[in-house]
């Protein structure tokens, strides 16, 4: 009886004296990939004034978008013209860079 303590705290002193093996497990978080601006996009159609703001209303796509520059839109008021600029699809707005008459 002696004989099988002694072999369980012989067995009990070699386990724990053998490091166990821990992995760590960081999870690894892939690199924020860069958005690259989104292009700019031309529109075409009529600005007319909403309220306070102006839009751009594309009679072929029945579609208006909300112009983020009412300066540069209060000039072509009425008129068709051609927009360049990049399209917020959440707001249907679109940030102008330029805006062109269509002769």
């Amino acid at each position: 009886m002696k004989r099988i303590f002694l072999l369980l705290a012989v067995f009990v002193a070699m386990i724990t004296m053998v490091p166990a093996r821990v992995q760590s497990r960081v999870p690894t978080i892939p690199p924020l990939q860069a958005q690259a601006p989104p292009e700019a996009e031309t529109f075409m159609g009529t600005i007319l004034k909403s309220g306070q703001n102006f839009v751009l209303s594309d009679s072929a796509t029945k579609t208006r978008y909300t112009l983020d520059d009412p300066r540069k839109a209060r000039l072509f008021e009425g008129r068709m013209v051609k927009v360049t600029g990049t399209l917020d699809v959440a707001s249907n707005l679109i940030h102008v860079q330029a805006i062109q008459n269509i002769v």
